[in-house]
């Protein structure tokens, strides 16, 4: 029987331990969008720590050369790509621009001769400019056009510095990090660390292979099928798969409005393109990844994108499958392996009945 000053400490701890809980899930909300570029420079650090350490391990040569190496590598690639894709993509996206509205207004004129499309047309303008009312209207929308464009790319500039120098010494912040816990858990911790590493390293690697194979299948049948401008849209169906469940619904969206414009069989034929890709993706190749790489249970994956969606918005959906891959990881090592497999049974009964 628990006296009275034991239960008031216990009823002390558990009231200190929710209002940490409360203030944890209210900080969390308030700054989410910070902790999501801090997350977001771990992962981008993760991918250059990773390639440096491939390269080290491969040629001998010091971490810190192997850096710069990757670096000069990726800086090489990525300017490489665009200089020589830049004219077409850029011919081709303002293609797409220009075509889309009048895939769009086509689409609209079919629906509008049946009964069932007409009632799914009621809510929308007739005419493109009357969705806004006034010049001052166009003003402020532009603005926060720029305003957001300049946000989003403040942001993936946070990203790459704090990726650079997370890359550059990652045994120093990681032993600060251990510090702050007591001794005789540091070595468990840094075991747990290095899981998270692992896993974030397979995951940008399986993200990548996906990518790739989606983006190039996808644009070469495109240009079998004769869509116009397959290399952008093998590209938006490349970068939109980086979104496991999401990202691919959306990416089929143009190719199909381009297809209708050439025949409603040309925007059946490329459904069924992209359904064969993603099935091929979704069947063959990601079970191949996760089995070698990571896995993420589909649900848990599609809850966590539609929970971090309605708190930050595209980032925390563009992030939620990395993070949900970390949190996997330290539920089973820190929590289901540290406090549940430990956790001693508290009567004979129990132990009887486990035993």
């Amino acid at each position: 029987m628990p006296t009275s000053n034991s239960f008031s400490r216990q009823a002390a701890t558990a009231s200190f331990v929710a209002l940490v809980m409360i203030s944890l899930f209210l900080l969390i909300g308030y700054a989410a969008n910070f902790f999501l570029l801090v997350f977001g420079g771990i992962l981008f650090g993760v991918l250059l720590s990773a390639l440096a350490r491939l390269l080290q391990k491969k040629t001998k040569m010091g971490y810190g050369l192997a850096l710069a190496c990757v670096m000069g590598v990726l800086v090489l690639v990525i300017g490489g790509t665009i200089w020589l894709l830049a004219p077409t993509v850029s011919q081709q996206t303002e293609e797409l621009s220009n075509s889309l509205p009048k895939a769009f207004e086509r689409l609209k004129t079919n629906l509008s001769q049946t009964s069932w499309g007409k009632r799914l047309l009621q809510g929308l303008p007739e005419q493109p400019k009357k969705l806004v009312s006034s010049p001052k209207d166009v003003f402020s929308q532009l603005t926060g056009v720029f305003s957001s464009t300049l946000g989003a790319l403040a942001n993936v500039v946070i990203v790459i510095i704090t990726g650079i120098y997370l890359a550059s010494s990652p045994d120093s912040y990681q032993k600060g990090f251990l510090k702050l816990f007591t001794p005789s858990f540091r070595p468990r911790l840094e075991e747990v660390l290095r899981q998270c590493f692992h896993t974030l390293s397979n995951w940008l690697l399986s993200r990548s292979i996906s990518m790739v194979v989606v983006g190039i299948a996808t644009g070469i049948g495109l240009a079998l099928l004769g869509i116009p401008l397959p290399v952008v849209l093998g590209i938006i169906a490349a970068l939109l798969n980086f979104i496991p469940n999401l990202g691919p619904y959306i990416a089929v969206i143009p190719a199909l409005l381009l297809a209708y414009l050439e025949g409603p069989d040309k925007a059946l034929y490329v459904f069924l393109l992209y359904m064969g890709v993603q099935s091929l993706e979704g069947y063959l190749l990601t079970p191949m990844l996760d089995k070698k790489l990571v896995s993420t249970p589909p649900a848990l994956l599609l809850f966590g994108q539609v929970l971090l969606g309605i708190l930050v918005g595209i980032s925390g959906v563009l992030l939620a499958s990395p993070i949900i891959a970390v949190l996997i990881v330290l539920v089973k090592e820190l929590y289901v392996k540290e406090y549940l497999e430990k956790k001693k049974p508290t009567s004979p009964e129990i132990a009887t009945h486990a035993e």
